[in-house]
């Protein structure tokens, strides 16, 4: 594969990755520091307070919230969070393809002597790398927060990498649907608007099949459902056969959408730009 494209795709990545990398290691930091500021009984309290519903909408008993490592999982859903992994897949994923296209820029990268498959995979393996590190970055604040603010000795920072891997394949498998996306759009901006659309409905259908009694059918139609970190990290008798259901789901997802975009690309002819 040419050494061009892997150069091109790092150069594209690595400002969005080490601003994304500052903001969830300070964010991790903050976050350990105000949950050792809310004392643990009183967050309790206040989980009782909650209709049963939301504990079936969260995926886990709202009492295990309560406890240390309960507060701490609610980093890796938190929407700050969220907001820069799905920053991240949408960003690279949208890049690779319709990105090059409305730059005008995809023409002379396909006049290199590479196949049109090293545009996808070139990248995608730069955004899964990416992705490694943003959950890596998260573990990182959590582990200065556990040591430098004086929070529960019950908490272990080992207890928090089923989740951590978990958000790593659900950036993998969104960034791999954008890409898909991206493969048969001309816009960047469009491939944006349709890849946040498509995960916000994930959610949306997610949510609902968890508290709709007849609708929990819903759930099998979302890859949301094999996104819950919080459901590993509080769960660790079954965390080893649900982490290898879930992770296995978004990943299996992610290069399926992956391979889809490598083949609409192989035989799409490619536009001008506007």
């Amino acid at each position: 594969m040419n050494r061009a494209i892997w150069r091109k795709a790092v150069s594209d990545a690595w400002l969005q990755l080490v601003i994304s990398c500052v903001i969830l290691v300070a964010f991790s930091w903050v976050f350990v520091w105000l949950m050792s500021q809310l004392p643990t009984k009183a967050f309790g309290k206040i989980l009782t307070w909650l209709p049963d519903w939301v504990g079936s909408m969260i995926g886990v008993p709202l009492h295990l919230l309560g406890s240390p490592a309960g507060q701490l999982s609610l980093l890796y859903v938190h929407v700050v969070t969220m907001l820069v992994c799905v920053g991240w897949a949408v960003g690279r994923g949208s890049d690779s393809i319709s990105g090059e296209i409305g730059r005008g820029t995809m023409d002379l990268i396909l006049s290199l002597p590479l196949r049109r498959a090293s545009v996808v995979v070139a990248p995608a393996v730069v955004a899964a790398i990416g992705g490694a590190v943003l959950s890596a970055a998260i573990l990182l604040g959590t582990c200065i927060g556990l040591h430098t603010v004086d929070f529960s000795k019950d908490v272990s920072l080992r207890q928090f990498l089923p989740g951590a891997v978990n958000l790593c394949c659900m950036i993998f498998c969104l960034t791999g649907i954008t890409a898909l996306i991206s493969s048969w759009n001309r816009s960047r901006w469009r491939t944006i608007s349709l890849a946040v659309g498509v995960y916000v409905t994930n959610v949306i259908v997610e949510m609902v099949g968890r508290v709709w009694q007849w609708g929990s059918w819903l759930r099998y139609c979302s890859f949301s459902t094999a996104f819950q970190p919080h459901v590993l990290i509080l769960d660790p008798d079954s965390s080893g056969r649900l982490a290898m259901q879930y992770n296995g789901t978004l990943v299996g997802l992610g290069l399926a959408a992956y391979v889809v975009a490598v083949i609409v690309l192989t035989y799409r002819d490619i536009p001008s730009a506007r």
